[in-house]
């Protein structure tokens, strides 16, 4: 199969095993068969490569139907694949990872770096803002997120040097979390995803991650160096951000309120620079009567969230359903999602300049 920058690009499913057990939301979500591989992220258009597997090609995404990474087609002529303001500023590289996350066990109560602190502590290009897009959800799932009023960090490191969890995770907003709920995470602030959940994770294309535990929920343990790596203990405290808002504070600055897109229905803004610059999450919702005509200013990731339909664009078209990982290039102008019932699309890219 010839690629070309002028085509939307099926790309092959990238399941990555991590440190947690989990994956089963993403299989039905796929819907794979009990004999399909089980992983707990599965990483789409990924140009990164795991940190728990330096040196390989863990987490690079393929080309359906191909041997060939993406990351290859775009190091070749990034500015054909990506747009030429793009390429001049970020190279091949898209600017950020979006991923499919469902654990087992509540995940380990974390933070992620800024910029400064990325570079300072790992040497890193950037930090790491995410945002969190919930596509299912049990009864039971919910999220920690954001330090509740009163903790400091000298309680905080009291805490993680006795691993008291449960005074850990009390020193949280402890959220119920239901399917259309997006919240935006920027490096520093402290957080925890809990079991039960699928969740579409959006963040800055760097794998670092900075913890305040090192024993898992099951009680196995991580390297204790899995906390805090060459940043130690005082770095560890350094990278968060210890803001400690009332709850109504804390929701008014992470859970985002999507936005209506004048003169295009068919499209919600999730994720948008209102929130960050870095990368940006729309929902697209095509129907019978009412297709959605989408224009493509750089390029985008987009996953296919619901029903089925047909990509089409000048010089081709491509039947998609629930499931599906698309990588749409810069050659690719504009596109139309057409469908005989309903098609829900996530498409994730960059924001316009200014």
């Amino acid at each position: 199969m010839q690629v070309s920058p002028k085509q939307i690009l099926r790309m092959a499913p990238n399941k990555v095993d991590y440190l947690i057990p989990g994956g089963e939301m993403i299989n039905e979500f796929l819907g794979d068969g009990p004999g399909e591989k089980v992983c707990s992220q599965l990483w789409l258009a990924s140009l990164v490569t795991s940190a728990l597997a330096p040196g390989t090609t863990t987490g690079l995404s393929r080309i359906a139907g191909t041997d060939e990474f993406l990351k290859d087609c775009l190091e070749a002529a990034p500015a054909e694949w990506l747009g030429e303001a793009h390429a001049a500023r970020w190279g091949a590289s898209l600017g950020f990872l979006l991923k499919l996350l469902n654990s087992r066990d509540r995940l380990l109560i974390q933070t992620h770096p800024d910029g400064e602190r990325a570079r300072k502590y790992f040497g890193l290009p950037c930090g790491k803002d995410e945002a969190w897009y919930v596509l299912a959800a049990r009864p039971e799932a919910c999220i920690w997120l954001g330090f509740r009023p009163g903790v400091t960090p000298e309680r905080f490191r009291a805490l993680i040097e006795k691993q008291d969890t449960a005074g850990l995770l009390d020193c949280l907003h402890r959220v119920p979390i239901h399917p259309g709920e997006v919240y935006f995470i920027p490096a520093g602030t402290v957080h925890a995803m809990g079991s039960g959940s699928l969740v579409a994770e959006i963040q800055e294309p760097v794998d670092i991650t900075l913890r305040a535990e090192y024993i898992r929920p099951d009680g196995s343990r991580l390297p204790v160096e899995s906390m805090y790596g060459p940043a130690g203990m005082d770095g560890l405290l350094d990278c968060f951000n210890f803001d400690c808002l009332s709850r109504e504070e804390m929701l008014s600055a992470h859970l985002s309120r999507p936005e209506e897109e004048p003169g295009q229905p068919w499209r919600r803004r999730l994720i948008s620079r209102r929130q960050t610059g870095r990368f940006c999450m729309d929902e697209l919702t095509a129907r019978a009567a009412a297709p959605a005509d989408c224009p493509n200013r750089s390029f985008q990731v987009v996953l296919v969230l619901e029903g089925e339909g047909t990509l089409r664009w000048e010089g081709g078209s491509l039947p998609v359903k629930r499931g599906d990982e698309l990588f749409v290039p810069h050659g690719v102008e504009a596109y139309r999602c057409e469908t005989e019932g309903s098609c829900r699309l996530l498409a994730c890219g960059v924001p316009e300049e200014g």
